[in-house]
């Protein structure tokens, strides 16, 4: 550019990594969202070829690195600094070359609790189905489906079992972040309940916990479909003597109780299928029965968090569904024929207690 011009800078602007002005701000948003697919796509590697688990025992040089995972060393060495860069792993300053893990590289090793995350969102299967985002968005109906071969996201298990074990584990990690907040909660007492049932409950790991801490509840049972509880991993399942292990479909029909317990199931439905989830629930409550639903409550008013955004994109492009407001919920709820109660405003992952109107 000539001179007397206000030639751009590049990003950041300072030797702190601070973002300070708006083109920081938009220069991060080129580092971030829209080279995102770069970042899915690295991650990858580092996932299948486990450099987080070759660290874990100790710094390694690059040529130790590059040899354990059968890649060239300078490949090697641009792989490892790109996520020297975003904190993953870091280098010995004094030994350039040398790389060590970080507490968030364990976190992804193969006993890391987020493994399975990172497996999971950057695996080639999910990462294909998002290739077709911009026809959902201009069609207003998701596409990934059809981009991997499939009618519903679900039929997705019988075919690729890798990735059906993969979501199991992510649900599991999903549901151990969300127990300590929903068990400690001052807003929740199950102690009042003979039977909890836990809709959609995975492994029943939820439902296994409030046992343990609720020991007046007569009988827990972990309810979801055939192709989760009976999983080729057995290990996932939890055991305790008062839980049951049934499968079935919540389309169908449910078994009675006087509560029941949803996390993040409803987000997975469009609003015609949440109602017929509701309506069949509703034919085995028990009177005075209660549905404890822990699902994102979104509120323009306090501003929209990365998360609650990116989960509403997860759900709109895999199987068609949305993360709701307030308002939105409510509405659902009169389709149904079912009132809200009450807000819990202590659990973090947002929670709502409706009942039979």
């Amino acid at each position: 550019m000539g001179p007397g011009l206000n030639t751009p800078q590049l990003p950041i602007t300072n030797l702190n990594n601070e973002i300070t002005t708006d083109w920081d701000k938009a220069m991060n948003l080129i580092m971030t969202c829209v080279s995102g697919h770069i970042h899915s796509r690295m991650f990858n590697i580092v996932m299948k070829l486990n450099i987080c688990d070759i660290l874990e025992d100790g710094a390694k040089s690059i040529k130790q690195v590059s040899e354990i995972i059968g890649m060239d060393e300078n490949s090697c060495f641009r792989l490892l600094r790109y996520f020297v860069a975003h904190e993953l792993f870091s280098e010995d300053k004094s030994n350039i070359g040398t790389f060590e893990k970080t507490t968030i590289s364990t976190m992804f090793s193969s006993k890391g609790k987020l493994r399975p995350m990172g497996e999971r969102y950057t695996h080639d299967l999910h990462y294909k189905m998002f290739e077709s985002l911009p026809e959902t968005f201009a069609s207003g109906h998701s596409n990934a489906t059809k981009s991997v071969g499939v009618n519903h996201f679900w039929e997705l298990f019988d075919l690729h079992p890798q990735y059906k074990d993969l979501f199991n584990q992510t649900m599991k990690v999903y549901t151990e972040a969300a127990i300590s907040n929903i068990t400690q909660s001052k807003g929740i007492d199950f102690s009042q309940y003979d039977t909890v049932v836990d809709i959609g409950g995975n492994h029943g790991l939820l439902i296994g916990n409030l046992l343990e801490i609720y020991p007046t509840i007569k009988h827990g049972i972990n309810f979801d479909l055939d192709v989760v509880i009976n999983s080729s991993d057995q290990t996932l399942r939890y055991s305790h003597p008062r839980l049951t292990h049934i499968p079935g479909n919540f389309f169908e029909s449910v078994p009675e109780s006087d509560c029941y317990i949803m996390k993040f199931i409803l987000h997975d439905w469009p609003t015609q299928d949440c109602v017929k989830i509701l309506k069949t629930i509703s034919k085995s409550m028990k009177p005075n029965a209660k549905i404890h639903l822990f699902e994102i409550i979104i509120d323009p008013r306090k501003g929209y968090s990365k998360y609650e955004t990116y989960i509403d994109i997860l759900m709109f492009q895999m199987v068609n569904a949305k993360e709701r407001t307030l308002d939105e919920w409510k509405e659902l709820f009169e389709l149904a024929d079912f009132k809200l109660e009450r807000v819990v405003d202590d659990i973090k992952t947002g929670c709502m207690v409706i009942s039979k109107k």
